[in-house]
């Protein structure tokens, strides 16, 4: 018998090295469809169709054998192995939104129960947002994700569009700060509707009081309100904040409401206002966190990864798309639905040079394997480079050699491709800038030269995004 995994990285791939021995025997498609449920501790157990094995021995000589292999990570010789049957609610397991087909692993699925994170692999939770809506995501900070957040509104305004954003990084609170004085804050913030909303959707006089005009506009023909973290009258911000994640019920008891479905219910009670938004701007907070994966997945929003061309940002958005891989809205054949045409690239204080630029794209698309391996046949796997890590990890002189064939090869793709990056060139009037001064704000002709690419090509998918839906 093997020797019992020691770790949480062996006990899954032990589970399913297991069961694969148990029906090997089976032709594929008499096999049972296996589901693994993991606890939040890491602890598994395996649900199989009250007919998968023949007989009470067989069941039990399979927990058994279960149970031993698991070490630690089993909940008990008697509790590793259940039948549908055994399931007090078995919609609880089968139907879970957070049940994913396993990749290259026939007729098996995981249920991860999660305490964080939870929302990445899940469905959106409708086709399309209350409002046309756009995300700004960084999974490092200091990229200029805000400020290009706050100057985009802008040029919104100057277009004629009323704009909302939003302060989604309330553990370090900034957009008030880049667009709102002191006396132009609101009396309240996200972070109270947040905590009002556990108890009770608020009312929209709640709402108008965590909203403010921001004096940016204010020559523009159009408008900018901010939704900021916090007000005026804010209290007790830090314990709020403690709050503002714990999963709540609806009103009948039917549905749990988390991050995600509060924001969305935000989204609508936005798009009821007398005088509703043309666009939101979400101003997500960095990292791998639950306002990122709800704000991403769920909202069927347009989102904007902004990363800087360095290792440790293309090391850090491959992980995160390697989970998103498996998440119930990347489907094969990428079909109008596909959240990969949700995403876009954005490759921020980006160098001027095109060689440096085709660079980019190269890296930005080694990095996006994970998420287009199903999309590519067999020979174009073998040949696609295993990812930023393995860039990285070459030489510089190997890099520059082999920078000429793999930059050929994305150039070589759909120019629209979500791989494709959108740039803003780095310009060191802008690292930081005052917007709430009209004093110390810089003109608009500073701006547009760094900013207007990125401008038009993020306005055009929010829009036409916008259009599309309205169509359907």
């Amino acid at each position: 018998m093997s020797m019992a995994v020691r770790c949480f990285d062996q006990a899954l791939p032990a589970a399913l090295g297991l069961l694969a021995e148990q029906f090997a025997p089976l032709a594929e498609k008499e096999r049972p469809e296996m589901t693994i449920v993991r606890d939040a501790f890491g602890g598994l157990f395996v649900v199989l169709p009250d007919d998968a094995l023949p007989d009470t021995a067989a069941w039990q000589a399979l927990a058994a054998r279960l149970h031993a292999t698991l070490g630690r990570y089993s909940p008990g010789e008697r509790r590793v192995l259940l039948a549908v049957g055994d399931l007090i609610d078995a919609n609880d397991v089968l139907a879970s939104a957070d049940r994913v087909r396993l990749p290259d692993v026939p007729h098996t699925w995981l249920v991860d129960r999660l305490q964080t994170n939870q929302d990445w692999l899940r469905t959106p939770l409708g086709a399309r947002p209350p409002l046309p809506t756009a995300v700004a995501f960084s999974i490092k900070g200091g990229v200029g994700r805000t400020t290009a957040c706050a100057l985009w509104a802008w040029f919104l305004a100057r277009e004629g569009r009323d704009v909302v954003v939003v302060d989604l990084d309330i553990e370090s609170p900034g957009l008030a700060g880049v667009l709102l004085s002191d006396e132009w804050l609101p009396d309240y913030g996200l972070v109270d509707w947040l905590v009002e909303s556990l108890r009770a959707p608020p009312d929209e006089l709640l709402l108008n009081e965590c909203l403010s005009d921001c004096t940016l506009a204010h020559d523009a023909p159009g408008r900018i309100r901010v939704l900021p973290a916090y007000g005026k009258k804010t209290r007790d911000y830090i314990n709020k904040l403690g709050r503002v994640y714990m999963p709540s019920a609806s009103a009948d008891g039917a549905v749990v409401l988390g991050i995600a479905e509060r924001l969305w219910q935000l989204l609508e009670q936005l798009a009821r206002l007398p005088a509703p938004p043309d666009a939101v701007l979400l101003d997500s907070r960095a990292g791998l966190h639950d306002i990122s994966s709800a704000v991403i997945t769920r909202l069927s929003a347009q989102v904007f990864l902004f990363a800087r061309d360095d290792p440790a940002s293309w090391q850090a958005y491959g992980l995160l798309f390697r989970h998103l891989s498996q998440a119930r809205s990347v489907q094969w054949g990428m079909p109008d639905d596909d959240l990969r045409w949700r995403l876009a690239m954005v490759v921020a204080q980006a160098d001027i040079a095109e060689s440096t630029r085709q660079r980019a794209r190269m890296r930005c698309y080694e990095t996006w394997q994970p998420l287009y391996d199903d999309e590519n046949d067999e020979n174009d796997e073998q040949s696609v480079a295993a990812g930023a890590a393995a860039h990285t990890s070459a030489s510089a002189e190997e890099r520059m050699a082999n920078d000429d064939e793999r930059a050929a090869r994305v150039f070589a793709l759909d120019e629209d491709g979500p791989h494709q990056p959108l740039f803003i060139a780095f310009d060191t009037r802008l690292r930081t800038i005052d917007l709430a001064d009209a004093a110390a704000r810089p003109d608009w002709q500073t701006i547009a030269p760094t900013f207007a690419a990125f401008f038009d090509a993020a306005t055009e998918r929010l829009l036409r995004a916008s259009e599309r839906d309205g169509d359907a």
